[in-house]
């Protein structure tokens, strides 16, 4: 089943592999390699779920603190499918809590002050060591996070055990266009860039998750980079030529982080005027993340229901039954350009769904350019032109099944699965044979 020749790889992470993660691009990478040929070392109190990994070392935050006080070295190994005693419980609750925050409102002092726990935390031990040591990669693989600690420990490996490694570029993580007026954000970018320049100028290979990054990596640090997408196999799809519903319908799925929620209150705002005499189009909306009163009775109303989030099994049984299945980002000023380099695997699972996307976001942000330079989605670059967007495929349901074609194609023949695992296994093959 598992091609015996390929090398050993150790990926070094922020989160851990688990099978009931929403992301799950680099496990979908991985899934063709002998579990046994790939290790991960990992940054979260998670446990490991997975079949794509077989040993894991895992040094979470919580102990991090905690070793700043008490000066204790911390990490440990950890199986797959280890079941949590009741401290690690605890412990992985209280990081959720502290991510969820976090998210829900961006705190760039306190950003930089967890770096500065990070780099006196008690991470540089002899059982990181051993586990390097013990698991022998022929190569790392390594995903340049908006992290500045993720990438001292790649450096501190890396420069210790002198292997070739693969950097993996899915975010603008080095441009200042998203730090605003925020004094805090631009010292913590100005951090980020110079582990990032370290690791992206001494890679053997860097990936890159859109060409328009790929571009700016290859000027900024003189790379090659490769452009690498979430593949989907198309081995047993078939584009199913049906008839929109009456009323037509519409569906999300994902977080509202980073301004997206206002995206979709101007949705349900347009959808006030087209449903006034009649209701000819509904959305369903299910998102994990918390929003405020306002905004919740806004996409409660107008033929917009708010849901509670679903598995990601349910994900695709919703896209199936729905008509149009909308991507969004933020318009507004201050997160106008937290996407400009990055491509979300929700694309290419509405591709693959044969679905018409209806989306929102700045002409200029990759996704919005990708949609617009494959004419296989209908885009909006400004709030005032939603209901006019949306209207137009009210009234020529046609349109909804021609742009629902289109982007099934689009996916075949950019994003199908045995192109991207050739691309991922001859690159890292390719990076292994070098040596540091």
């Amino acid at each position: 089943m598992y091609d015996k020749s390929l090398p050993r790889v150790l990926a070094i992470s922020l989160s851990t592999w688990r099978r009931d993660s929403g992301i799950h691009t680099q496990t979908d990478l991985f899934k063709f390699w002998d579990p046994a040929k790939v290790s991960q070392i990992y940054l979260k109190s998670d446990l490991p779920d997975t079949y794509v990994c077989s040993r894991f070392f895992q040094i979470s935050e919580n102990a991090i603190i905690k070793s700043v006080i008490n000066r204790r070295p911390v990490g440990r190994e950890v199986k797959n499918k280890e079941t949590a005693n009741t401290e690690e419980l605890k412990a992985m609750n209280s990081e959720k809590a502290l991510y969820k925050r976090a998210h829900k409102k961006k705190n760039w002092f306190l950003t930089v002050v967890r770096e500065a726990v990070w780099r006196a935390g008690k991470w540089k031990t002899k059982a990181l060591s051993d586990f390097v040591t013990d698991v022998n990669p022929d190569v790392f693989f390594v995903p340049i996070y908006p992290t500045v600690y993720t990438g001292w420990i790649q450096l501190h490996i890396i420069k210790k055990f002198k292997r070739p490694y693969v950097c993996y570029l899915a975010d603008d993580n080095y441009s200042y266009s998203a730090c605003g007026w925020n004094p805090w954000a631009w010292l913590h970018r100005w951090m980020l860039r110079k582990v990032v320049r370290k690791l992206a100028t001494n890679c053997n290979e860097m990936f890159t998750i859109t060409q328009i990054e790929g571009d700016e990596t290859d000027r900024d640090f003189g790379t090659k980079s490769i452009v690498l997408t979430k593949g989907i196999d198309y081995t047993n799809l078939q584009f199913e030529n049906k008839p929109p519903h009456t009323p037509i319908k519409m569906v999300y799925t994902g977080n509202l982080l980073i301004g997206r929620a206002a995206s979709l209150v101007e949705i349900s705002k347009a959808m006030g005027n087209i449903n006034k005499d009649k209701t000819k189009i509904v959305f369903d909306i299910y998102t994990p993340t918390e929003l405020d009163k306002k905004t919740s009775a806004i996409l409660n109303q107008n033929g917009c229901v708010l849901h509670q989030p679903v598995s990601k099994e349910q994900v695709k049984v919703l896209q199936q039954g729905a008509d149009i299945v909308v991507f969004v980002e933020s318009l507004e000023k201050k997160h106008r350009f937290d996407a400009r380099l990055s491509f979300s695997t929700k694309l290419t699972d509405y591709f693959a769904s044969g679905k018409c996307i209806f989306a929102i976001g700045d002409k200029e942000i990759a996704p919005i350019r990708y949609l617009n330079q494959y004419e296989c989605a209908v885009t909006c670059s400004d709030y005032g032109d939603v209901e006019s967007c949306l209207d137009r495929l009210v009234s020529h349901p046609a349109l909804i099944t021609e742009y629902g074609k289109r982007a099934f194609e689009i996916g075949r023949e950019n994003h199908e699965e045995s192109k991207v695992k050739e691309t991922f296994i001859s690159t890292l093959c390719r990076a292994a044979c070098k040596k540091q």
